[in-house]
């Protein structure tokens, strides 16, 4: 018989954070079920009640002779990667470092580094998790007649966009915690404030002066101004290319910071 032969050698940063990324989906497979209310079904609820109902008392000619459901519906394709964030980015992160998780622990008995855990993880959250599940909500969308433009397939990217900018900054904030009673104040100062005051059901220039420089620094807002001028054909607040910039730059600070409380935690 022949021995079978083992490769032992150190794999590259690539095929790592590939390992790292298989094992976050291996683990969605058992739990893609519970997010499907959240991630899917929730804004085609917000599309119904409040896009179709609500908007029926709203003047277009007050969005510049946009519908109001075709106005929304750009922010609720970026508002599902917020969503999603929230499920991948806060318990699992935390619950890597800890018993009742571990994950992290656990790879950290292989050869993959610290910095492989997160670029897999970050893979997982900001390309394959927006790539499929804002897809899906894009096209059911579709049915209800709100996009004005072919150009409306690049929301999907604008979504991406907004979870490449968010998700290492989510990651770095659950890394830095070690007590779970305090994981809720992400969603209370982080996930739910972003969602609802970046522009996705009113326009920006509506919140009082003093607030709108805080929209201006919500990466949802600058992904649905995007995913707005895909949809509906109409000029964003800035160019694109400065939208896109802003959170090109708030992923890879982010990522910087991420990968500095992960090497904390797991050098070892």
């Amino acid at each position: 018989m022949t021995a079978l032969s083992v490769d032992r050698a150190a794999p590259t940063a690539a095929q790592a954070a590939w390992r790292a990324f298989n094992l976050q989906l291996a683990l969605y497979k058992h739990v893609w079920h519970g997010t499907v209310f959240t991630s899917v079904l929730l804004p085609i609820l917000y599309m119904v009640s409040i896009g179709i109902g609500v908007g029926a008392y709203i003047d277009p000619a007050s969005l510049g002779g946009l519908d109001y459901a075709a106005f929304i519906a750009p922010g609720l394709i970026c508002s599902v990667a917020v969503m999603m964030l929230g499920n991948d980015m806060v318990f699992p992160v935390f619950g890597g470092y800890a018993d009742w998780g571990g994950h992290y622990l656990a790879q950290r008995a292989t050869p993959l580094r610290p910095v492989d855990m997160l670029n897999g993880h970050l893979a997982y959250a900001a390309v394959f998790r927006p790539y499929t599940n804002c897809t899906l909500v894009a096209v059911v969308l579709a049915f209800f007649g709100v996009y004005n433009s072919w150009w409306a397939v690049f929301a999907v990217v604008a979504a991406a966009l907004v979870s490449a900018s968010m998700a290492p900054w989510l990651h770095f904030w659950s890394t830095c915690l070690r007590n779970d009673a305090n994981l809720n104040m992400i969603f209370r100062f982080a996930v739910m404030p972003i969602s609802l005051f970046s522009g996705v059901f009113f326009p920006a220039s509506e919140m009082p002066g003093f607030l709108q420089p805080l929209v201006w620094l919500s990466p949802l807002w600058h992904g649905t101004e995007l995913a707005r001028a895909a949809t509906a054909d109409i000029a964003p607040a800035l160019p694109p290319v400065l939208h896109i910039a802003y959170l090109a730059a708030l992923a890879v600070a982010g990522w910087l910071a991420a990968r500095h409380a992960i090497q904390r935690r797991l050098n070892f």
